[in-house]
């Protein structure tokens, strides 16, 4: 865990929940829960799947627009937010949490990573992958979200699992 990481804590410390349009909403219920009961604000990043990374300059610097696209109001990734910011609302009205969306760019794993760090979070949160063949050809192609996250990343790495999920309990004997 680096030094910084270790400093930051939970108490307090920014909580950041990947999302996606129609996600299923236990996630942000979760990541509001996990925020409210360490007194932190709530950073809901949707990465755009549209962009591409275009971070490091020499010297590895992270330019701002990485963190902080600048979009057109009809972009579908601003229809996508505003869908987002929509359902934020409605599931945060019962919460007494400090909420804000942002939207990154670049690699899901590499994005929440570089936010995290920026805003000095405790925790990231994401949710089970869709269910469907084209969510399991994506994750062949790129690999698991939350495996890649809790190989590269210092903090705590939270997966929500989808309700939809068949529990297997095995017997031996």
């Amino acid at each position: 865990m680096s030094e910084q990481a270790a400093r930051a804590g939970f108490n307090g410390s920014p909580v950041i929940v990947g999302v996606i349009p129609d996600q299923d909403p236990t996630v942000c219920a979760r990541a509001l829960e996990l925020a409210h009961s360490q007194s932190a604000p709530l950073i809901a990043a949707f990465v755009d799947p549209a962009s591409y990374l275009i971070e490091w300059t020499p010297g590895n610097r992270v330019l701002p627009i990485s963190l902080d696209p600048i979009l057109e109001p009809e972009d579908e990734t601003s229809i996508a937010a505003a869908q987002i910011k929509e359902s934020l609302t409605t599931a945060a009205a019962g919460h007494d949490v400090d909420w804000s969306l942002r939207i990154i760019g670049g690699d899901p794993a590499l994005a929440l990573g570089r936010m995290a760090a920026a805003v000095g979070a405790s925790t990231i949160i994401i949710g089970a992958r869709r269910p469907g063949f084209m969510a399991k050809v994506d994750e062949l192609v790129s690999g698991s979200l939350i495996h890649r996250l809790l190989t590269t990343q210092a903090i705590p790495v939270l997966g929500i699992p989808s309700p939809e999920v068949q529990r297997h309990f095995h017997s031996h004997g």
